[in-house]
């Protein structure tokens, strides 16, 4: 089992974000997904696999990697794929991390740089989030992920300031917030309804619950 996963995605990435980020948690494993092996490289952070069609990676780490020039190289594995295919390479590595059976992922470069790449990885959160794996997108300002059923966020575990909900399905039932300052009661979130943004935890709350009866939430947690 790979226990707790940091994917590091191929996107626009903070590295002074990476940094400060993952000294204060603690991974199992480190997966690079391509071009994601350039930011583990430039933070000197030991890599267990690294995955994709290698098209975006700096040839020359790529290089390095390889000869084993760079600690902890010698014992990374490596998958290719095909340049031309089907699916992203973000979504190959995290259905190959869900048959490994992780403990949790937490995505990182996956916010960053082309819109299509980004919707799509939030649509990717449905691999996850159907075995039962939590999975989040985390950048200096959001985490992301996705929920089907009851949650509870505790004041101290708050990413930012505020909590959005969206609908990924066509319509989310019963969507109950309490511990918000702008709550709501058995209601329905459709897609094209902006009903559940910028909300924030109440003054007096220790936490935020969110209940629902049927479909799936995006939840954004944004610092600003």
């Amino acid at each position: 089992m790979l226990g707790k996963v940091l994917l590091i995605s191929g996107g626009k990435i903070d590295t002074n974000f990476v940094r400060q980020y993952t000294s204060l948690k603690k991974y199992d494993t480190v997966i690079c997904a391509d071009s994601g092996l350039n930011t583990a490289y430039r933070l000197g952070m030991p890599v267990r696999y690294f995955m994709g069609d290698f098209d975006s990676v700096d040839p020359e780490i790529l290089k390095k990697y390889k000869a084993g020039e760079v600690a902890g190289a010698e014992n990374c594995e490596w998958l290719r794929y095909p340049t031309e295919k089907d699916y992203v390479d973000t979504q190959l590595v995290i259905e190959w991390i869900i048959e490994q059976r992780a403990e949790s992922i937490d995505i990182l470069g996956a916010t960053g740089g082309r819109l299509d790449h980004f919707l799509a990885n939030v649509n990717i959160l449905m691999l996850p989030l159907k075995t039962g794996i939590p999975a989040y997108i985390i950048d200096s300002r959001n985490r992301i992920r996705l929920i089907d059923q009851e949650t509870v966020i505790t004041r101290e575990e708050f990413y930012g300031k505020y909590l959005s909900l969206l609908p990924l399905t066509n319509e989310v039932t019963g969507v109950t917030l309490r511990g918000l300052k702008y709550e709501i009661t058995d209601f329905t979130l459709r897609v094209g309804i902006a009903r559940a943004i910028s909300n924030e935890l109440a003054e007096n709350s220790t936490q935020a619950r969110i209940q629902m009866k049927s479909g799936v939430l995006i939840l954004v947690e944004a610092m600003d």
